[in-house]
């Protein structure tokens, strides 16, 4: 059932958006609160973002940030892939990881739209924080989206730690990344958006 963003808090309405869609896909078991979570929501480097379509939650992204002098708060991708972080982005670089990117299956057909600008709040995030890269694991079967914005898969497929579904981890080096697309008319789709 769908309601509007005024019923409920938006970490309420982002949990419940998260179990709806990976439900959807049959990522998750169902469970009696009818929300997904993990610690990483309460960590105090993870930030929520959620955007509505007619009043309605529409989708959802998380950012997580690692900072080399905070090395306390860690980004999941460095629990799921230690040692392909260590070794392409080692521990002195500043990473923004998105991650719980969805869409409620009710707006899956205004998908793209949707995913461009909940992406804008990472990438945003990243430009605040001053990110030397941003990082994602998304699901091996949505390789082609990350490479058309400029990431570069960096490891092998691994099982996702709390979903049902396998899982790429992927880079974008946010200084080559920028130069490429500013420079390069087939990005102008990413320019519109502010990606880049």
């Amino acid at each position: 059932m769908l309601t509007t963003q005024t019923q409920k808090s938006a970490e309420q309405q982002i949990y419940e958006l998260r179990y709806t869609a990976y439900l959807d896909k049959a990522s998750i078991k169902e469970n009696n609160q009818h929300t997904f979570m993990d610690p990483y929501d309460t960590a105090p480097n993870c930030h929520s973002f959620i955007e509505y379509i007619e009043g309605i939650p529409a989708g959802s992204i998380r950012a997580c940030i690692y900072q080399p002098e905070r090395p306390d708060l860690g980004i999941p991708a460095q629990e799921l892939f230690p040692d392909e972080m260590e070794g392409h982005i080692g521990f002195d670089a500043r990473v923004v990881e998105s991650n719980k990117f969805v869409v409620h299956p009710t707006f899956q057909h205004k998908a793209l739209r949707l995913k461009f600008k909940l992406f804008k709040n990472v990438f945003d995030k990243a430009l605040e924080v001053g990110a030397d890269y941003i990082v994602t694991s998304p699901r091996a079967t949505q390789v082609d989206f990350y490479k058309s914005m400029q990431f570069e898969p960096i490891s092998g497929v691994k099982r996702s730690l709390a979903l049902d579904f396998d899982v790429v981890l992927m880079a974008c080096n946010l200084r080559e990344a920028r130069q490429l697309v500013n420079s390069d008319p087939k990005y102008k789709t990413l320019r519109r958006f502010g990606l880049c």
